[in-house]
């Protein structure tokens, strides 16, 4: 498997961002109140593209994202 190397910074973007998640998906409570996940995706909503279109989508090898964009 190939290896990437990626920036201390933008792991931990990633990271923190898991963790809010986390903290969502670990309470039953949070994601049945609709109020609550709907100021969680108001919220986290902005991190979240950025770090799937710009992060996360540029540490991909060039022919892994050639793949995911041929489906």
């Amino acid at each position: 498997m190939k290896q990437v190397s990626v920036p201390a910074h933008e792991v931990e973007r990633v990271f923190r961002f898991l963790e809010r998640v986390h903290h969502l998906m670990h309470q039953p409570m949070h994601y049945k109140d609709p109020e609550y996940v709907e100021a969680f995706a108001i919220n986290n909503y902005p991190e979240l593209k950025d770090l799937y279109y710009d992060i996360v989508w540029n540490w991909l090898p060039e022919e892994v994202r050639r793949d995911i964009e041929d489906g």
